[in-house]
């Protein structure tokens, strides 16, 4: 895929990024428990994972939710010029390997809470969905603005 037809591609996507991180970051802070509950429910029917515990930390929660502001932003912003942000998918694969390694080290080294495991997974994969767009937008060709 090259030319107008990447450049469509990766605006979809992070467009549809942008949407998903936005209402998590909305469910986040709207209903905290409810989500650790659902989760922990699924993993429950997968079998043998412990309840995601409930923390009374709003710090935590703030900044979980703010991190999801950010990412939605990043999405935003690179979405509206792709050649010219395409560095903004770079960091926004970072943060989500920071997120999904964390994950995994909870999962690992203090229980097998099955968000954990799963917070690994998705987060894990969408550095694979971020570096993907990055490399397309390399195939777009034309180039960047200066900023």
């Amino acid at each position: 895929m090259r030319g107008k037809r990447a450049e469509g591609f990766v605006v979809f996507n992070l467009r549809l990024l942008a949407l998903s991180f936005a209402l998590v970051g909305i469910l986040f802070i709207a209903v905290p428990n409810g989500v650790l509950d659902t989760i922990s429910d699924l993993g429950g029917d997968l079998g043998g994972f412990v309840r995601a515990p409930h923390g009374s930390e709003q710090l935590w929660l703030g900044l979980a939710f703010s991190y999801m502001v950010v990412i939605t932003g990043i999405c935003v912003i690179a979405q509206t010029d792709v050649v010219r942000y395409r560095a903004l998918l770079l960091l926004l694969a970072v943060g989500k390997i920071a997120s999904s390694l964390s994950a995994l080290a909870f999962y690992l080294f203090d229980q097998h809470v099955f968000i954990y495991l799963l917070n690994f997974l998705v987060d894990g994969s969408l550095v694979l969905v971020a570096l993907w767009l990055w490399l397309l937008i390399g195939r777009i060709g034309r180039p960047a603005e200066p900023g």
